[in-house]
């Protein structure tokens, strides 16, 4: 166990610091709104502060994307490259994200700063803060106990406020509906917040909108209903900027940005094509993609009849929850992989990860069930991929891909590398994603046929900051997602811990500013003491709510 110690002195000033995380929001769409005038709350903090692109983590996905930042960590760190983890050949949840790292709310409790976190993804279940949090995404349910103190919860579920934790886009077959839930969530997490900010007072806020990042992948292409989205959370954001006033340091940030979702490659398919992969026989491939697209079909059927919910409602009761999402499981990673490929006879194989971007596993022997690659041959299998992927072609499509390929040791360090796909890869900006299924006879596809999307993720989130020590219009470079953890500790005076991977963004502070200073002490670096893992029933929920998001296929 490592210690940061620091000298300070007694009784500092105490610091206000709301942080507003607009999941999925981008410049692109930002800065031109607020130009016309039609975002006038952001705009003026982007006039009134510093703002720049913030670049995400590799993957841009929720999940590490939000824990990078609350932690200062790259993934090797944390040991998350995705919403999902390999296990074997198939995947799983992701759970208890902060249970082995030091997140901001710690160390700034461990400080005396009294801090209120709500709807962060990844926070379930909720630490006992000093101060509240109530969890965001990855929280199987609302009767889960999603809140600290435990009473919060029930206050937010007052059919005053009538809190809601997420819309689950996937249940949604008329655009109008689903456009109006999620003003509808909007406005009570907004209400939610103005709640917990007068009733809670803390030194420090992170409140999180999701909504956007939810609209943007079905309806990117229009662009009207998105941008008139964007006019309503702006004046839920105006009043949370009212209520907290123009003394408190304002951060507003993006676990990710956002852009146009062209097309999809069958990175499996591609595997196979080049001897990498080896499928089992044809026929079955066929009869399995073919009861897939049934299958798909008929959710599609039931969900235009509004029959989704109550058919799952049915299956709950006869079946139970915990088996029906584990058949579902079963399904993504067995007929969509794992069934699949003969193993035994498979160099290099992509799992069923989500779709934003591209990574490749090799088959080791002695790590793997079927294993069949030795530790000699690794090196040169790593050379040839990288080879092949880089100059990845398409005529139908205009020729060349623009392909961002990487060794996981060239961008990720730390204890769980091992964990890391061997490579990592982002086709056109990320405007193709990657799908993993095996059996698809092509290679590349318009848009998104299973999932419907219209947008995807991009590495260029947002970054802005308004505050009294912060130059106003000041445009900043280079700055990462890792970065906010240790900028958001500087502003309190706090020394950054010891295996952080961000810095400081010195450069957004006006010349010669001052930050308190705080007694000495000695904070353990690595977070709380391991807590059990999620049981069956959460797991199973969680996985629901990620089918439902769209985020497994």
């Amino acid at each position: 166990m490592s210690h940061a110690v620091v000298s300070r002195t007694e009784n500092p000033p105490r610091e206000r610091v709301l942080v507003l995380g607009l999941d999925g929001a981008t410049f692109d769409l930002i800065e031109p709104m607020a130009e016309e005038g039609r975002l006038p709350n952001l705009a003026v903090l982007m006039e009134k502060g510093a703002r720049g692109v913030l670049e995400s983590t590799l993957p841009p996905v929720t999940i590490p994307a939000w824990v990078s930042m609350m932690t200062g960590k790259n993934p090797g760190k944390l040991g998350f490259y995705d919403l999902l983890k390999r296990n074997e050949y198939g995947v799983e949840p992701n759970s208890r994200c902060y249970a082995e790292h030091t997140p901001l709310w710690q160390m700034l409790n461990r400080y005396g700063v009294r801090t209120g976190v709500m709807n962060l993804p990844g926070t379930y279940p909720p630490d006992e803060v000093d101060g509240f949090m109530v969890t965001g995404m990855m929280t199987p349910s609302k009767g889960s106990p999603y809140s600290y103190p435990e009473k919060l919860g029930a206050d937010l579920s007052t059919s005053a406020l009538d809190y809601e934790i997420d819309v689950p886009q996937w249940q949604y077959f008329d655009e109008g509906v689903f456009v109006k839930d999620l003003y509808k969530v909007t406005e009570k997490r907004g209400r939610a917040a103005e709640y917990l900010i007068r009733s809670v007072p803390c030194d420090f806020y992170m409140i999180v909108f999701t909504s956007g990042d939810r609209l943007q992948h079905v309806l990117w292409d229009k662009g009207d209903v998105v941008e008139a989205y964007w006019e309503e959370l702006d004046r839920v954001i105006g009043r949370i900027l009212e209520l907290v006033g123009e003394e408190t340091t304002v951060f507003v940030v993006s676990d990710h940005g956002f852009g146009a979702l062209e097309r999809t490659f069958f990175v499996n398919e591609w595997l196979r094509r080049r001897g990498f992969l080896k499928a089992r026989r044809k026929i079955n491939e066929k009869a399995l993609v073919k009861l897939g697209r049934l299958a798909e079909r008929l959710y599609r059927f039931l969900g235009e009849r509004r029959l989704v919910r109550p058919v799952a409602a049915l299956l709950n009761r006869l079946i139970g929850l915990d088996k029906l999402q584990r058949y579902t499981y079963t399904y993504l990673s067995n007929a969509r992989l794992e069934g699949r490929v003969n193993w035994a006879k498979t160099r290099a194989f992509s799992c069923v990860h989500t779709p934003h971007f591209g990574q490749i596993y090799l088959n080791m022997e002695g790590e793997m069930r079927e294993g069949c690659v030795s530790e000699e041959e690794r090196d040169e299998l790593l050379r040839s991929l990288l080879d092949e992927l880089i100059n990845l072609k398409e005529p139908k499509f205009g020729g060349r891909v623009k392909v961002e390929a990487y060794l996981a040791g060239d961008v990720y360090r730390g204890p769980h590398l091992n964990e890391a796909p061997e490579i990592v890869f982002i086709l056109d900006g990320g405007r193709c994603e990657v799908d993993a299924k095996v059996g698809e006879d092509r290679l590349f596809v318009e848009g998104a046929p299973l999932t419907g999307w219209k947008g995807t993720h991009t590495k260029e989130g947002v970054f802005i900051a308004r505050g009294p020590r912060i130059k106003p219009g000041f445009r900043i470079e280079k700055a990462t997602i890792m970065d906010m953890a240790p900028t958001l500790l500087h502003v309190y005076g706090i020394p950054l811990w010891d295996d952080m991977d961000g810095r400081v963004l010195d450069e957004i502070f006006i010349k010669n500013a001052s930050f308190p200073e705080r007694e000495a002490l000695e904070v353990p670096i690595g977070g709380k003491e391991p807590s059990p893992g999620l049981d069956d029933e959460e797991k199973a929920l969680i996985e629901a709510k990620l089918r439902k998001l769209g985020y497994i296929s």
